[in-house]
């Protein structure tokens, strides 16, 4: 039976990729539509294709995007439900935030502001800061996150985890709130059925 979610941040309450991009000056709209999906996860090689040029390295990127930027970056159309959702699920003491900071102290600084300007004030000191979200993982546990590989290598060691529809995975096309009410249905259906 599942009793505990961890949600990702970026991508998943948030549209960081989006605001990310549009920051520093190669998207107008914060549409995933424009998002180049070729590129895949690496956001570097989104904003060179979008720019037509290679304009950035990892460092000359990871740089340019300051603690404010981590800081006020828009909610994603699907957060509230998410938040309520997760909540009305498991209980509010068993929802917890699990992200992944850049190395620069400013992204977790950033991404610890976030967490305080929009979640529930019960959530402010409910997130685990890895990019080893595996280590997360047991039996009762559920992942919501955008990056395949972390769903892949949490439901590898032993938890359960549904993937956020987004450009640069396989999902990309579905509804990402339609998509997350049926596998979340499916999930805790068949939680409640094998508790029973």
């Amino acid at each position: 039976m599942i009793r505990r979610i961890f949600i990702d941040l970026d991508d998943v309450c948030n549209i960081f990729t989006m605001y990310a991009l549009r920051s520093v000056g190669c998207l107008v709209r914060l549409d995933y539509a424009d998002y180049p999906a070729k590129c895949g996860y690496d956001i570097v090689a989104a904003a060179n294709h979008l720019f037509e040029e290679p304009r950035y390295t990892a460092k000359t990127f990871w740089d340019a995007i300051a603690r404010d930027l981590w800081a006020t970056i828009p909610q994603s159309p699907i957060f509230p439900w998410l938040m309520d959702t997760a909540e009305k699920l498991v209980g509010r003491d068993r929802v917890c935030i699990a992200t992944t900071p850049t190395k620069d102290p400013d992204s977790l600084a950033g991404k610890l502001e976030w967490i305080h300007r929009n979640m529930p004030s019960w959530m402010w000191r409910q997130y685990a800061i890895t990019p080893r979200k595996h280590l997360l993982a047991r039996p009762d546990a559920l992942l919501i996150d955008d990056n395949q590989e972390n769903i892949g290598n949490f439901i590898a060691h032993g938890g359960h985890g549904v993937l956020v529809p987004r450009p640069w995975n396989d999902l990309y096309g579905r509804d990402p709130l339609k998509h997350l009410d049926e596998e979340l249905s499916r999930l805790f259906s068949r939680s409640a059925q094998s508790a029973a």
